[in-house]
């Protein structure tokens, strides 16, 4: 790919890299940050799906994704490690989200 695919994906790869930043700041605030309620705590759970959105939005073009393999595989595989986290946590609310809505309907 060369130079033309340092042209052609740069600005891309300049906007995944500080998406990464931006994630990887949020999930230091959510490992290590007090938080005063459950709703400041969401509400940054919700900033972090938001950036994982958008760098997943940028890795959905092949070519670029591509590129990135070849020319910042760390950053492609930590983002990769980010996402599934986020995912499996994901997963781990909605799931409890669904026990706690059984369990209200149980007990009405």
């Amino acid at each position: 790919m060369g130079i033309n695919g340092f042209v052609k994906h740069g600005q891309r790869h300049h906007e995944l890299v500080t998406e990464f930043e931006q994630v990887n700041a949020l999930l230091h605030q959510l490992m290590d940050g007090m938080y005063s309620s459950l709703d400041v705590y969401l509400n940054n759970c919700n900033h972090l799906r938001e950036q994982v959105n958008r760098a997943l939005s940028l890795l959905k073009n092949r070519e670029f994704t591509e590129y990135l393999i070849q020319n910042d595989v760390a950053l492609y595989y930590n983002l990769q490690s980010v996402m599934l986290a986020v995912q499996l946590l994901k997963n781990l609310l909605d799931n409890l989200t669904g026990t706690m809505k059984r369990s209200l309907l149980e007990t009405s």
